[in-house]
């Protein structure tokens, strides 16, 4: 038996073991839990029902206390329950909370009765409270229920106030029994006032037999619609377009209905009309032919231009099918064009010759488009350009023969100029030796005697060597600029790819301009950003550029310093340049360039002091070639300078080849 009451013997000797089996019977039945405890707490009993509710078995909350089906904060709640019952108050139910033996919280409602000591057993003549018998019903259903219903009251609420509109509900009486706020406030009325009212008040008198039949067709069919003005206490009216539907509320038929602004659609369409009427007035008189054609051939809309190219009055062709007036024009070009977008629904252009009843022609600019009606025609009469057009194809003729017997000439002007262009390669090549030849030569043998290995040399002829030997180092990079840029220019130049070591190839370039830094007494910083890695591209055409960069920095620098600067790192904005880059920087403090300087300083042969007392020798293409290596590289160059202050030129290169980057 699940059910375990202490002194049970002394119950059946009372009661009587029949009535006792019964009463145990309906405690084990119950749907309730029913518990029974001592006044110090300790559970007597438990039925089947609260081993469903709250997971324990008799056999494993009998005779503990019951503090483990209480949360914390109600552990005093069944002393003071026991105090009230002691002081003879009646308690109905109440409820509280207790928990499972899963942890879970259930809310409950709790009857409670006093369990009295047996009589006889008093130490005096009151008997006293042994104990507390509960009944607890599970209420979490309940609160549910209450809860989805109260939040249901509040979605419908909520959505009542919310819509857009207005929103009523009234009987077959005209009496009113909701309405959302919107409704008052484009009413201008208080809800008492509303309250009071009819339907009908809030439109004007001549309205009101119109939506009293529209009312009635509501209640008779089970909805309508209608657009009406809505007037407020003010006499204010509102255009709205109004829904009604009939359901049953409350056990009766009622109209619920909803009404929307359309203020803003009455001033659009409005707009429209007369935006339409604009249109029209603009069609009527444009210069071009305006011809609006139904689906069924027929002429819906002709200007006065239409009537001038077809050559009749429009009241002839109103209303009319085109191929009853025109017979034979479904054979024409013209025809075949509007028939397509007609059937096509697609938009055409043509110049289309067309030939009249007596015989006449006439040339048209036709564009014909889709639309809802059948198609839109617009035609210009071209025949004075046509006219225009064939004068001109005659005259022409004899152009024609004219740049026939010029082109010859260019021709032959073009062969000439190629046979130069080689020629002109042919003299540099050979010049390229003929002049690199002699001035290595002196280069070396003025280096060998201002060594002293042909004799001593006295200090004025080591200075006059040194002027020899530099003139001619200077001659021969002027030489081999000139010949760089031709080789460019030609499309010669080759760039040749290799793995190499971005690091050393700065330091190689930086380390061959440190005496002329020296020399103007100027300060030379690299920076090198750790991380620099390989390039794979032409070591040799990178080191030429950094080298110009930097003579033209030291040329142009009088005091202060040049650094050089080199880091990895993307750069996005450099159009065609993959992501992985090398940006090396050249700064200066020399005498920077004027901003109209910089729009030629990268073309050939131009210096920034280019006039007759100019004082910085050079050929002027030491930037120019800079900028086309750079580019065949794969990369780009920049500049950006103030006068005075000095310049810099950045340089942004793919580490890895373009067309291997993708």
């Amino acid at each position: 038996m699940l059910l375990v009451i202490k002194g049970a013997q002394e119950e059946r000797a009372e009661g009587g073991l029949q009535e006792l089996e019964r009463f145990f019977a309906i405690v084990e039945s119950a749907d309730e839990a029913i518990i029974s405890r001592t006044v110090e707490g300790t559970i007597g009993s438990w039925n089947p029902a609260a081993e469903r509710m709250f997971g324990y078995s008799a056999h494993e909350i009998v005779g503990r206390p019951i503090d483990r089906l209480i949360p914390a904060d109600r552990r005093d709640e069944h002393v003071a329950i026991l105090g009230r019952l002691r002081s003879g108050e009646r308690i109905e139910a109440y409820e509280t909370i207790r928990m499972a033996k899963d942890g879970g919280v259930l809310p409950v409602l709790i009857t409670v009765s006093p369990i009295w000591e047996p009589a006889g057993e008093a130490s005096t003549k009151t008997r006293q409270i042994s104990g507390v018998s509960e009944i607890v019903r599970d209420i979490a259903e309940r609160n549910r229920t209450q809860a989805l219903a109260e939040a249901e009251r509040t979605f419908a609420s909520s959505l009542i106030e919310s819509m857009p509109g207005i929103f009523y509900l009234y009987d077959e009486k005209g009496r009113f029994l909701r309405w959302n706020r919107n409704f008052e406030r484009m009413a201008g009325r208080t809800g008492a006032e509303i309250a009071g009212m009819n339907p009908l008040d809030f439109f004007a008198a001549e309205e009101r037999p119109r939506l009293q039949d529209r009312i009635a067709e509501v209640f008779r069919f089970g909805e309508s619609s209608v657009e009406a003005s809505l007037v407020a206490k003010d006499g204010t009216r509102t255009p709205c377009f109004f829904t009604g539907k009939k359901i049953v509320f409350d056990g009766r038929p009622c109209l619920v209905g909803v009404g929307v602004d359309i203020t803003e659609r009455k001033r659009v369409e409005a707009a429209l009309r007369a935006s339409e009427e604009r249109y029209r007035s603009t069609l009527d008189n444009v210069l071009e032919g305006c011809q609006l054609i139904g689906s069924d051939w027929r002429y819906l809309y002709l200007n006065a231009a239409a009537a001038k190219q077809n050559r009749r009055p429009n009241e002839e062709l109103l209303g009319q099918r085109m191929p009853d007036l025109w017979p034979g024009i479904e054979a024409t070009p013209v025809f075949t064009l509007l028939r397509r977008c007609m059937e096509e629904r697609i938009a055409l252009h043509e110049e289309i010759e067309f030939v009249f009843a007596d015989g006449s022609r006439g040339w048209f600019d036709v564009r014909t488009q889709p639309v809802p009606e059948g198609i839109f025609v617009l035609s210009i009469d071209i025949s004075e350009r046509k006219r225009a057009e064939l004068a001109l194809r005659e005259v022409n003729g004899g152009l024609e023969r004219i740049v026939a017997e010029r082109t010859r000439d260019l021709e032959a002007a073009r062969e000439r100029a190629e046979s130069a262009d080689r020629l002109k390669s042919a003299f540099l090549a050979t010049m390229s030796h003929e002049l690199r030849t002699p001035l290595n030569s002196i280069i070396g043998f003025t280096g060998i005697i201002a060594q002293g290995m042909a004799g001593p040399l006295t200090g004025e002829q080591s200075k006059q060597l040194g002027m020899v030997q530099g003139s001619a180092r200077h001659l021969l990079e002027l030489i081999n600029d000139v010949l760089d840029i031709s080789k460019i220019e030609a499309g010669q130049l080759t760039i040749h790819r290799a793995p190499f070591e971005l690091r050393a190839a700065i330091e190689r370039v930086t380390a061959s301009v440190t005496p002329q830094v020296d020399k103007k007494g100027l300060a030379l910083r690299v920076e090198i950003a750790p991380g620099l890695g390989e390039m794979d591209g032409d070591r040799r055409r990178l080191e030429q550029v950094l080298l110009n960069l930097l003579n033209n920095a030291i040329k142009f620098t009088d005091r202060g310093q040049v650094i050089l600067s080199a880091e990895s790192g993307d750069d996005p904005s450099a159009i065609g340049v993959p992501a992985a880059t090398v940006r090396i920087q050249v700064r200066d403090t020399g005498i920077g360039m004027r901003a109209e300087a910089l729009a030629t300083l990268f073309k050939p042969f131009r210096q920034i002091d280019s006039g007759l007392e100019r004082q910085h020798e050079g050929t002027g293409l030491g930037l120019a070639i800079s900028r086309r290596l750079v580019e065949l590289m794969g990369g780009t160059i920049g500049v950006e300078s103030e006068w005075g202050q000095g310049s810099v030129f950045t340089v942004v290169l793919p580490t890895q080849p373009v067309e291997a980057a993708s």
